[in-house]
């Protein structure tokens, strides 16, 4: 073997320099593409490419440029290894502006890009490209997906954003726009969801944004509640046997019941209630800021209330993790040590206040529980008459009282020929139409409200009983 050779060998006798030229040239191999969203998602920084021909910009032919910055619209490219080259410094040191356009100017020939020009009548092609894929490290393609996962973390869909600037020569959105992220891709880009409609991405790094503190409502979870009352006897002792209070019964206590609630929240949970002590870090976290027990007299009970600030809205999966959460704290959590604490009430007696107990307990939303519980088979709008009056008047479903129709006439039986047309018009059969009329006037919950109970009465009075 000569000494000093140019040969490098390994020790299964394999040509290195051979291995790394075919690898180069594997490399400098162009790639095909069959549409402009194919091309699109190919390119990202780092990626190569050549000019095979430009009829406007000959002096670019044969120069390998890389793609620095990527946009929905277009991308921004230098000329490798030469910082200094004019195609590098051009639009404020970004580089060459390469406008994506549509996809109908487009020719995709095999390895080679055609770009027709769409500002000529005959439409020829103006210049014509050739990329190359660049291999990436291990290491570069996981801190890639790292960064990526973290802009996902950092920027969940529904976040709200206010535009300081973009880096878009073209369209960019105007400074102030304000709208909420859509979802983050692949590449980092945050997609948005503009309050003007419009739905171009933000580039991290380069557009200028501010996060928006989140807008937050509040969200009410209602339990059954239930207290042991201890009295005195005439010795001043108190008895041995309490007296099982319910809603009813405890609302005359509601002040002093909230005042305990307040009273028993301890240091850590000054910001964020029971949400302090929740140990996920998933979306509810995220998204229920704070939660505190607290009481509310609704329908002539007493109530407990998980009181709940939110950002967004959560989804059913969401709500039912706050819920199975809520119950816990309710039952075996916080709400254990508060009803082992005596409120002191009038004539010195003790109460002691369950905001969990077995008997059916359940827990729910304000729409859950006191929405009207609407029959099967209501419509959503029907037509009728007053009583006395002959007025015409429409009835909307789960709404009370009444809307005046345009319709009306002074006439009371052409108000009703009026209703029965209309009616018919929309499938409202009489049974439907004397349900929303009980309906609106008496509750949604009543027997009357339902449609089967004229019906079986109608059914009923056509039998003949023996």
């Amino acid at each position: 073997m000569p000494v000093g050779g140019s040969r490098v060998s390994t020790r299964a006798g394999h040509d290195l320099r051979g291995d790394v030229m075919d690898a180069s040239k594997k490399q400098r191999e162009p790639v095909a593409f069959k549409s402009l969203a194919e091309l699109k998602r190919f390119i990202r920084p780092g990626v190569e490419f050549k000019t095979v021909s430009h009829a406007n910009h000959a002096d670019m032919v044969g120069l390998t440029r890389v793609v620095t910055t990527v946009q929905t619209v277009g991308f921004y490219s230098k000329i490798k290894d030469q910082p200094e080259h004019p195609f590098s410094t051009c639009n404020h040191g970004k580089g060459f502006y390469t406008d994506f356009g549509k996809a109908g100017k487009y020719i995709f020939d095999g390895t080679t890009v055609k770009v027709k020009d769409s500002r000529k009548q005959d439409r020829g092609v103006i210049y014509e490209l050739e990329f190359y894929d660049r291999e990436q490290n291990m290491e570069e393609t996981m801190m890639d997906r790292k960064m990526v996962n973290f802009i996902r973390e950092q920027y969940p869909p529904g976040t709200r954003i206010r535009l300081n600037s973009m880096e878009d020569p073209y369209h960019p959105i105007l400074p102030g726009t304000e709208g909420e992220v859509d979802f983050v891709d692949d590449k980092g880009q945050i997609f948005m969801k503009w309050d003007n409609g419009r739905t171009l991405p933000l580039a991290p790094g380069e557009d200028s944004f501010t996060v928006l503190p989140p807008t937050l409502t509040t969200l009410k979870l209602y339990m059954p509640l239930t207290a042991d009352l201890y009295d005195r006897n005439e010795y001043g002792d108190f008895d041995d046997c309490s007296t099982l209070l319910e809603g009813r019964e405890l609302r005359g206590y509601q002040d002093q019941i909230m005042a305990a609630l307040a009273k028993n929240r301890m240091p850590e949970e000054t910001e964020r209630g029971l949400m302090h002590w929740y140990d996920e870090a998933d979306s509810v976290d995220r998204k229920v800021r704070s939660a505190v027990f607290t009481v509310e007299a609704r329908d002539r009970q007493l109530w407990g209330v998980a009181e709940c600030r939110v950002a967004g809205e959560l989804l059913d999966t969401e709500l039912e993790t706050l819920k199975e959460y809520l119950t816990g704290q309710a039952s075996d959590g916080w709400g254990e040590g508060f009803e082992q604490r005596d409120i002191l009430v009038d004539g010195g007696s003790e109460l002691y206040v369950h905001l969990w107990n077995s008997d059916e307990w359940n827990i729910q939303t304000e729409q859950e529980l006191f929405a009207p519980k609407l029959a099967d088979g209501l419509p959503e709008l029907c037509f009728s008459t007053l009583p006395g009056t002959g007025e015409l008047i429409c009835i909307k479903r789960g709404e009370s009282g009444y809307y005046p129709s345009d319709w009306n006439t002074d006439d009371p039986a052409h108000n009703r020929e009026i209703a029965d047309y209309n009616n018919k018009r929309l499938g409202v059969t009489p049974a439907q139409e004397k349900a929303m009329k009980t309906g609106s006037m008496f509750g949604w919950g009543v027997p009357g409200a339902d449609p089967c109970y004229y019906e079986q009465q109608q059914e009923m009075g056509g039998m003949t009983l023996g």
